[in-house]
């Protein structure tokens, strides 16, 4: 009888080529799709003024933007949600002073509209934003 004599080298290296392809595939899809992500929903093209005014830190931000979505400090929120986000934002921030940034191609009666919400929420003081000719 024959003895085979197998010879049973592990390979014990691993491959990672493979893996680092794969990992910076992933990197690029990040780093193309993250600006896009952050900026996707509120877009506000403000009007220009030669009388504007630098803000403090403490003021809420809500943006109004030309096809009539609502954010409150970056985030979306419903007209019917408004209120009460507004409330939990002054709790928070302690502050009822309000800056609206509305698109300048924001309808006036949509602007009109948000002013009334803001200020049945319990806002003090309304101030409408602008950039600087």
């Amino acid at each position: 009888m024959r003895k085979y004599r197998i010879d049973e080298k592990e390979f014990s290296e691993i491959n990672i080529t493979p893996f680092t392809d794969v990992v910076l595939v992933l990197l690029i899809i990040f780093m193309i799709t993250s600006p896009l992500l952050i900026t996707r929903g509120m877009k506000v093209k403000l009007p220009k003024s030669s009388t504007t005014e630098q803000l403090s830190s403490k003021t809420i931000k809500v943006y109004l933007t030309a096809d009539d979505h609502v954010f409150i400090n970056d985030n979306p929120v419903s007209y019917g949600d408004v209120q009460k986000v507004l409330q939990q934002e002054f709790v928070k921030q302690n502050t009822t002073e309000i800056v609206i940034d509305a698109d300048k191609n924001t309808l006036l009666g949509n602007v009109v509209q948000l002013l009334d919400i803001l200020k049945q929420s319990g806002a003090s003081k309304l101030l409408i934003g602008a950039v600087k000719k």
